[in-house]
């Protein structure tokens, strides 16, 4: 459904470049410079309100820790925008059949199960996928659908999924790594099914406790991930029964406030400097995934798991 619908809207966005530059042409400009200027739409599309998000987590968040100087504000916001652009009108438009990895049997091995977030799909991940994680690893991926549905539907695909790894692969336990909405997809999965085949749970930017900007968008998801509403409430009033990591960023430009995205019975490892979408991407966040994966799991009390800031401003892993 997410696929059929960016294909759409990435058509349009070509069409209304297209028809920008001949709007320039005919006004006389130069046709090298009125072409130039078409190519710059469609990240020009996403940069825009990219750039209004980021100025709003600025304003709202004052911490010391939230505050950039300008090129490195607009480095990374330049950054996030390239890949907006890329996964909304490349990657999950066009590429998200790409091939999922062959799974081997051998139980030894890490299974993990990728899981997308808001108005996302499998492709999301394309790149670690093909590229990033380790080929050591059984990996796989869901769709979670129909897009604008209430979290806890996404429970029954994520069910599926797992059972087809842990089938194919022989693990006895799966490690979920979620992108933003896909956390609380996890949390949902582990309330209705259990946690017998869950070994832990990664969350790459999830709005744990909601975020502002939700009200801003469309679905019953969304409205499940407002700042405070009732969902979250409803799922912060018991601790996570598995081991949980959240990955978060200091910067982050959807997830706000930025805290939302720690949950208190987790450990939370913080990175500086990264947009929403470039954590999906970015390599520091590759690596410090992998050694979450592969490093046995903790026997952390909740209480005693420790988010403080080493000096790149990420925490120490535990364990």
């Amino acid at each position: 459904m997410v696929g059929r619908l960016l294909r759409v809207t990435s058509l349009l966005v070509i069409v209304l470049a297209t028809v920008f530059t001949v709007w320039l042409i005919n006004l006389g400009v130069q046709p090298v410079i009125a072409v130039a200027a078409g190519l710059t739409v469609p990240v020009a599309m996403h940069a825009l309100p990219l750039g209004i998000e980021f100025l709003v987590g600025s304003l709202v968040d004052r911490r010391p820790t939230s505050r950039l100087g300008t090129v490195d504000a607009a480095a990374m916001w330049l950054t996030e925008s390239w890949r907006s652009f890329a996964v909304f009108n490349i990657d999950q438009p066009w590429r998200s059949a790409f091939a999922e990895r062959s799974i081997v049997a051998d139980p030894g091995r890490p299974a993990v199960l990728l899981i997308h977030g808001y108005m996302c799909n499998r492709a999301t991940w394309r790149s670690w996928v093909l590229e990033g994680l380790p080929r050591t690893w059984n990996v796989a991926t869901v769709n979670l659908e129909p897009a604008f549905a209430p979290i806890d539907d996404y429970a029954v695909c994520i069910a599926e999924a797992v059972a087809l790894l842990r089938a194919a692969s022989g693990a006895e336990r799966v490690t979920l790594i979620c992108h933003s909405m896909g956390g609380l997809a996890a949390r949902a999965f582990l309330r209705a099914h259990g946690t017998d085949v869950v070994e832990k749970v990664i969350t790459i930017d999830t709005p744990h406790h909601g975020t502002m900007f939700a009200r801003f968008a469309q679905g019953a998801n969304t409205k499940q991930m407002r700042r405070d509403c009732d969902y979250v409430r409803g799922l912060a009033k018991s601790e996570e029964p598995v081991e949980f990591i959240c990955f978060a960023s200091q910067h982050d430009n959807l997830i706000i406030p930025r805290d939302s995205q720690v949950l208190a019975c987790a450990e939370a490892v913080w990175f500086e400097k990264i947009g929403h979408l470039a954590m999906t991407t970015h390599s520091e966040v590759l690596a410090r995934l992998i050694q979450a994966v592969e490093r046995p799991v903790a026997s952390i009390a909740p209480a005693k798991i420790s988010s403080a800031f080493d000096a790149t401003g990420i925490a120490p892993a535990q364990g």
